[in-house]
């Protein structure tokens, strides 16, 4: 009995709720830090999504280490990326980097320090 799962024996996700154009994605990175990335979905394909970044409304409070942050939805300030998404529960997932996952964003503010 051979124990190695061929790829062709694996099934795939499926991704349940797919991208739509106008969703706002969400992420934070930083090294002893959690700083918020927002990007929107400008364009779907079958695999793929092209995303811009979003500026953020930042509110800091106690001397500026800690802050809130949302995104200000009709104000693009990156340039367009393609990137693909996966299935992540009954959602999706994008991974910008190396060092930050965007997920679909829940609406509220985000806690940063």
């Amino acid at each position: 009995m051979n124990s190695i799962l061929s790829a062709a024996s694996v099934s795939t996700q499926a991704v349940i709720n797919k991208p739509v154009v106008g969703d706002i994605l969400c992420g934070s990175y930083g090294y002893e830090a959690s700083i918020a990335r927002f990007f929107k979905v400008l364009k779907v394909t079958n695999a793929s999504v092209v995303i811009a970044q979003l500026d953020a409304n930042n509110v800091y409070e106690r001397g500026g280490m800690d802050w809130t942050s949302t995104p200000i939805l009709d104000s693009v300030v990156g340039d367009e990326l393609i990137k693909r998404f996966k299935p992540c529960g009954d959602s999706y997932f994008v991974k910008l980097s190396s060092y930050c996952t965007l997920y679909k964003w829940n609406g509220k503010t985000v806690q940063c320090y």
